[in-house]
């Protein structure tokens, strides 16, 4: 990424990710970072921040999305995340 919001660091939970941009009329793919973390000062919400390369897009300018959930509303993706994990593998 030439330009990044997202601040990747030894910490951050996947740094590099196949991701895309979706519009009504088009698709925007590319490399991206996708990071999951509890700010210190609300330790209240766990923040979701996904974050495409700007070099691989043109229709969009430098951003990147967060979802704020509640510990329950992130169990609640981490378990579909497992249950579709494993259905994938048992697939092969």
């Amino acid at each position: 990424m030439n330009e990044r919001i997202t601040s990747v660091t030894a910490y951050t939970t996947l740094d590099f990710v196949e991701g895309a941009a979706v519009g009504p009329d088009w698709t925007e793919a590319g490399a991206g970072v996708l990071n999951v973390s509890s700010p210190d000062d609300d330790p209240e919400r766990v923040e979701l921040q996904l974050e495409l390369d700007d070099v691989d897009r043109d229709r969009l300018p430098l951003h990147a999305e967060r979802v704020d959930l509640t510990p329950e509303q992130a169990r609640a993706v981490a378990s579909d995340l497992v249950r579709e994990a494993d259905r994938i593998e048992g697939e092969d």
